[in-house]
């Protein structure tokens, strides 16, 4: 089996996803983002990744859908007051048993609607694993771990662009010319 660079299956994720939550209607063609979310998720990634890791065997989904949750968090609390709660800790995100509810206490005390924010996350999350499994990675090797945190990361950005969108948030082109 070749070996997959990083670059190749971040990039063919990212393109896939974003193809995959347009044509749902979940995204308009780009990912919205801000320096603020990204900066969130290297605070976040490190206390993240060992829950979605420790879960991923039996969960793949949810351990998936979790980053994609918190995605949606850090946008909707990024415009409700973001220099309130810029500075939360991991653990705000979690329920009362921590990551096993995580879904249930974003989108029923954050997000204050699940709708529309479990309906998204179901199909990203199911799309990304597919997307991973078509990879035919060897299990438990360094990059099929690899892979996964590529994924995952995608899954909180998606997670975050798909809130945006939802608030009304759009790309404008600006011609800077005028």
């Amino acid at each position: 089996m070749q070996a997959i660079s990083d670059k190749s299956f971040k990039d063919r994720l990212h393109e896939y996803l974003l193809e995959a939550c347009t044509s749902k209607g979940l995204l308009k063609g780009v990912l919205l983002s801000s320096p603020d979310m990204e900066s969130a998720w290297f605070r976040y990634a490190p206390s993240y990744y060992p829950d979605a890791i420790r879960e991923f065997n039996n969960y793949q989904e949810y351990s998936l859908a979790c980053a994609g949750y918190l995605g949606m968090a850090v946008a909707f609390l990024w415009d409700k007051d973001w220099a309130r709660y810029k500075d939360i800790d991991y653990s705000f995100f979690q329920g009362e048993r921590g990551f096993d509810d995580m879904d249930d206490h974003i989108t029923g005390n954050i997000l204050h609607e699940n709708k529309f924010s479990v309906a998204a996350m179901q199909f990203c999350s199911t799309e990304a694993y597919h997307f991973y499994v078509k990879e035919c990675l060897e299990p438990g090797t360094a990059e099929a771990y690899q892979m996964f945190l590529i994924t995952v990361k995608a899954m909180f950005k998606l997670g975050a662009a798909i809130e945006l969108c939802h608030l009304g948030y759009k790309f404008d082109k600006v011609n800077l010319a005028n």
